[in-house]
């Protein structure tokens, strides 16, 4: 059987808490009444996506992630893109509406138990989140992210070539 962890006592509307649970950054959101659980870094570069803005699309809450603003559903980790379609007549691109690539981002089990917020990590085989996974494990810079740390809402965007940021460590 898979176990579940005590990451917290409590989480309110809009807090977001940031752990390390079996050396993978994750990090839990309440949202909408709901509860989420997702790595805590983007797949596509490594990026503090759990601290981005969340969105509405499509009727999915969406983080996004503030280095690139690459858009990740929160309840099953999709990516999601605003697609278009060439118009031959005008020559121009039209909004065609929101598409999924499918799951990019880990997403684990999480629940409000009468004595704390519990998560089980998904440890299941997926080839499409590897890159998700690199990041996931690695090693983070990120401060928002330290083990432990509760906060409500997100911080000022945040990007590496900020002054005096740090990108995160790229495994080799």
């Amino acid at each position: 059987t898979m176990e579940w962890h005590k990451v917290a006592d409590k989480i309110k509307e809009g807090e977001r808490i940031h752990t390390e649970l079996e050396g993978r950054h994750i990090s839990v959101i309440c949202s909408r009444g709901k509860l989420f659980c997702i790595d805590s870094l983007c797949f596509h570069g490594g990026g503090p996506l759990s601290v981005g803005n969340i969105e509405d699309i499509d009727g999915k809450p969406c983080l996004v992630c503030p280095w690139h603003q690459y858009k990740v559903t929160l309840e099953s980790g999709e990516k999601l893109y605003e697609s278009t379609t060439f118009d031959p007549v005008s020559r121009k691109l039209s909004p065609a509406g929101w598409k999924s690539i499918g799951q990019r981002q880990r997403v684990h089990l999480v629940e409000k138990r009468a004595d704390g917020i519990y998560v089980q990590l998904d440890h299941s085989e997926k080839p499409d989140l590897k890159d998700c996974d690199r990041y996931a494990c690695g090693p983070s810079s990120f401060s928002l992210l330290s083990p432990d740390s509760i906060r409500s809402g997100p911080p000022a965007p945040h990007h590496p070539s900020a002054p005096g940021a740090k990108a995160p460590a790229h495994p080799a």
